[in-house]
């Protein structure tokens, strides 16, 4: 199941998830927001390494392969996490 960041919203609760998943997920939700943000950005990159990840539908892997290849070109300019949520 994939859930996505959507600025100021109640949090979703997903019943399948394990109890050992919940429980880290509270203990997520305790960090300082910086380590949160760090930890969003490692999961993120581990969940595209998984085998299942390369399941997904290939359009949207291409255009996250897309906008990436920008970033790092210089032709688009990122933007920080606590920036982007601040504009949210």
């Amino acid at each position: 199941m994939w859930a996505r960041l959507t600025a100021w919203r109640e949090p979703v609760e997903y019943d399948d998830m394990t109890a050992t998943a919940k429980r880290i997920e509270q203990e997520i939700r305790e960090l300082p927001l910086e380590d949160m943000l760090v930890l969003h950005d490692q999961l993120v990159t581990s969940i595209h390494e998984k085998e299942e990840a390369q399941k997904l539908d290939p359009a949207f892997r291409e255009e996250i392969q897309r906008r990436v290849k920008e970033i790092d070109s210089g032709k688009a300019e990122g933007v920080e996490a606590l920036q982007a949520l601040k504009e949210m």
